[in-house]
Formats: structure tokens, sequence, C-alpha cells
């Protein structure tokens, strides 16, 4: 009987001590100083003795060694209204403000660590600040309220906008894969047309060869010289025929940069054309005939056959004299002369000669001047063809050219198609609330340099007095912890000197407007960009509006 009663009183204490938890803001619970309301049972004599059993059970107690300035306990929890313990916790009750736990070893140091000064004794006399704080925490809470209210009705905007952008992309993609099909069809049209045109100019092209070549049989001089010619064509086109194939192509004259007719530095697909006759390939045959002719002039001008010649000097043999100095052309008799005349004549003779030879140097560079172009070589005129033959060839380049775009059509469509899916892949956020930042950049300057940021492209830094751009990294992924799209991170940015690649974390924040705020630099090259944008005033916005006024 008596363990019934005393399982029921211990029943109606857990009730009354749970009550009392529930009520704890019209209701003062006696405890401890220093402890919170939420540990208030635990700080509570047990038994007849009035024991307390140390928070982590190690150790009993006397009740009334509970903030005696004696450190009982291992774990401190004896001494929550000292600073006897180091590892304690004194509970700063702070009512009209935010409750807050402070370390024990901040209790009577002289410092007002709680807003209610309790953690000081009246000695110092510390000023109730709570209500001040409470009131302007409140109006703070209500401000950023207000401003993630307004920030969310814009990031609705940019939700719909976002959305209209993928519908876009997607309308778009599906309107290219159309022109794809289209495209494809008119091309294999184009082929055949190419086809067909290219047999009857090979056909008329054969029949003008052999016309030509009855021409040039009249003199033997005409026969040996497109031998010679077919010698010289035959040796050039086993060295462009690179991959053996029969055929000299476009692409193997354009690594040719002798063939830069307009001397930009690099053979275009145009100059390559020309001088296949607007081919993309041709036989050994064409090549001699056609390519040849136009070839030829300009791999001799590579080969300095058309440099102007350096005039030499006459310099006359080392103690001859000429005739200018003589009289009446008879030459003097020299004079004997000792040894060591002879000696030093040579040796004056020596240095002479080398002055003569740098003096011809200086001459020979003078004779091309620097910076000056080569001297230009008219390209050889095409064949003349006969009507026939010509109208037939100009049909032909006709549906190479058509070929040529139809297939150029194609790839720019491709390439458009590769970029949409390109930035569908990206993670615009759930709702798309991002995807109208991307394609936009946003600066920040400090006292060296201008911070830019593109979002979903790269994060770079220039500096302010002038300079080359140095990339900081390049878009990843979001990567924050909680709520993911707080983050971004921009990495294989532009590698430090011995040091690792360059990398940029974006940390957001709900704003009115998008805008970077700050800059740092943490740690050796990893840069830390504090960006603002409505995009961020999400879940936030409710979580401020749902925050309660303690006062």
């Amino acid at each position: 009987m008596h363990r019934a009663i005393s399982q029921q009183l211990l029943a109606i204490l857990a009730a009354i001590l749970a009550l009392s938890v529930i009520l704890c803001v019209a209701t003062e619970v006696p405890r401890p100083r220093g402890v919170s309301l939420i540990k208030a049972a635990l700080y509570q004599p047990r038994g007849g003795d009035n024991s307390w059993t140390c928070l982590d059970g190690s150790k009993t107690i006397p009740f009334v060694q509970v903030n005696d300035d004696y450190c009982d306990c291992p774990d401190g929890s004896d001494e929550p209204g000292t600073s006897a313990c180091a590892q304690g916790q004194f509970h700063c009750l702070n009512k009209g403000h935010e409750s807050v736990d402070i370390p024990s070893s901040r209790v009577q140091d002289g410092v007002c660590d709680c807003c209610d000064g309790s953690d000081e004794s009246q000695v110092v006399g510390c000023a109730n600040t709570c209500a001040e704080l409470g009131a302007a925490a409140a109006i703070q809470r209500r401000n950023q309220a207000e401003l993630h209210r307004q920030g969310a009705e814009k990031r609705l905007e940019m939700i719909t906008r976002g959305r209209q952008l993928r519908a876009d992309r997607e309308t778009r993609r599906m309107e290219l894969e159309r022109r794809i099909k289209d495209q494809e069809a008119l091309k294999s049209e184009k082929q055949q047309i190419k086809i067909n045109a290219e047999a009857l100019e090979s056909d008329a092209l054969e029949v003008f060869k052999e016309q030509q070549r009855e021409l040039d049989a009249d003199t033997v001089q005409a026969e040996e010289e497109p031998q010679q010619m077919r010698h010289e064509a035959s040796l050039s086109f086993a060295v462009y025929d690179i991959n053996k194939d029969g055929f000299v192509e476009v692409t193997e004259l354009m690594v040719d940069i002798n063939l830069d007719r307009d001397r930009n530095g690099v053979v275009t697909v145009e100059e390559a054309k020309y001088f296949l006759d607007e081919r993309e390939r041709v036989d050994l045959d064409a090549f001699v005939t056609l390519a040849w002719p136009r070839i030829k002039p300009l791999k001799m001008l590579a080969e300095g056959l058309f440099q102007p010649p350096h005039a030499e000097e006459q310099v006359p043999p080392v103690g001859e004299v000429p005739v200018e100095a003589t009289t009446e052309g008879v030459q003097p008799t020299p004079p004997q002369q000792t040894e060591e005349q002879v000696d030093m004549e040579d040796s004056t003779d020596g240095e002479a000669d080398e002055e003569g030879d740098e003096d011809q140097y200086d001459d020979e560079d003078g004779d091309v001047g620097v910076g000056e172009a080569s001297p230009e070589v008219e390209a050889p005129a095409p064949p003349i063809y006969d009507p026939e033959t010509q109208r037939l060839v100009e049909q032909a380049n006709e549906a190479r050219n058509a070929l040529d775009e139809v297939e150029r059509n194609i790839r720019e469509i491709e390439q458009e198609v590769k970029e949409i899916d390109e930035q569908s892949a990206k993670d615009y956020g759930p709702q798309e609330e991002w995807a109208v930042l991307d394609g936009e950049c946003y600066n920040f300057e400090d006292r060296e340099y201008v911070y830019t940021l593109c979002p979903f492209d790269r994060a770079s830094q220039k500096p302010r007095n002038g300079g080359a751009e140095t990339t900081l990294g390049r878009w990843e992924q979001w990567i924050g912890e909680g709520y993911k799209y707080s983050k971004q991170k921009y990495g294989n940015g532009a590698a430090c000197w011995n040091g690792p690649q360059r990398s940029a974390i974006i940390d957001i924040r709900c704003a009115l407007e998008p805008r970077i705020t700050s800059v740092g630099e943490p740690n050796r090259c990893e840069y830390y960009f504090e960006f603002e944008t409505p995009a961020a005033c999400d879940s936030e916005a409710q979580q401020a509006e749902n925050v309660h006024d303690e006062l």
C-alpha cells in the first residue's frame, strides 16, 4: 500500500512539474541562481535528506552545496550561479529580451554580460537594459519581416520571369529540332545536286585538259614545260596529300602558311578554296592544271626566289693598289720592310679586314627594311574555259557553295541547341527564381580591385589602376548547409603563384535589389563574396513573419 501511495505521489509531482513548465511564463519556479526555467526541475532536492545528484550522474551531494562557490561535480553542474566551475553555464533570464547562457567563469567578474545584470552582484551596479534591447530587437525583427515580405513579392516576379525563360527555351529548342530535320533533308538534296554537277564538270574538264594537251604538243618546248610543271606539281601534291588518299583537300592546304594571301597569319577556307579552283578537293590531274599554277608563285616567294640580289662590294686583294693610285699606270716598287714592320702591318690589315667585313654585313642588312612587306606577286589568272565548260564549272561551284551553306546552317543550329541544353541543365532554384540572374554581372570596388560576379558563369577581379582580369572561379554548384540555395561555389580559377587554383564562395542573403556588399580573402586564393538578391527571400521571409514579439 505504501508503495502504491508513493507511486501516486510521484505521478502527482511529475504532473505538477510538467504543469509548471507549461505555465512558466506566468509562474516563477523556485530554482538556484543561474538555472534556466527549462532546467528548474533538475535542481530540486530529493528524498528526506535533501540530497542532489550531479547532472552527469557521477556524484550525489547535499543540496545545500549547490552554488556554494565550490566545484563538487566533475561536470560543474553544481555551480550554475558562481564561477567556481570552469565548465559551468550561467543562464541570463534577460526578461524583456532574449535569454542566453554564458560561461560561469564570467559570473562576478565585474563585467555586465547579462542585460538584466544578473551575472554580477549589486555592488557592480549593472543597469537593466533588457527592455531597451528587446524593443530595438523587436523593431529590427519587424523591419526584417517587412524586408522579406517585399523581397518575397519581387521573388514572385523573378519566378514568373524564370519560368517564362524556361518555357521560351523549350519552345526554341523544339523549333530548332524542326529546323535541323528540314536542313538535313535539304542537305541530302544539295549533296545529290553537287554530285551530278561535279560529274558533268569533271567530264568537261577532262575534255578541256585533253584539248590543252593537244595544243601544247605543237612544240618541244611546250611539251617540256608541262612535264616540268607536272613533276613539280606531283612533288607538291605528295606533300599536301597528308592522308594519302589521292586527293588534296581544303584542310590540307590550310596548314601551309605560305598560302596566306592577305598576310593575316591564317589560311582561311576561302583562301584554300581559291587555290583549288573553288573546290573541296582535287586529284593529281586537277591539282596540276588548276591548283599548281596558283600555288607555285607563292611557293617561289617563300623560297626567296623573288628577293632582290644584294650588291657585292669589290674589295681589292690585300696589298694591291688600285689603278687610280698609280702614276700613268706604272706600279711603284714597294720599299723593303723589316720583319717587325711586316708583323705590325699584318695586324693592322687584319683589323681593317674585320671592320670591312662588319661594314659589309651592315650594308647587306640595310638592303632589307625592318617591317617591310614582301614583294607582292600577282596570282595567275584562272584557266580560260570555253563557254560550255565555264558554265559547267560555275554550276558545280554553285552546287558546292549551296551545300556548304546548308552544312554551316546545321552547325549553327546544333551549337544553339547545345547552349540551350547547357543552360537548361543549370539549377536555377526550385521555382526557377534564379534564372533571371544568369547573364547579368555585378561589380564591387575596394581600394585595390574591382570584383565582378556573373551568377552561374564566373567570378573575377581586376586592378583598379588597370591590368588584366583574373578569374577567381567558374560556376560549379550550390553548397548551402541547411538551405541549399543560400551559398554558391565557383572553382577552377586562375592558379595562384606557387599556390592552388583560386576559388570563390558566394554567401547569399535577402534584399530588395541584387548587389555585392563585400568581398574578402579569408584564406589564400579563397575568396568570399556577400551577395544580396530578392531571389533569397523565400523560407527566410516566412520565418521572419512567424517570429513572435518577446516583449
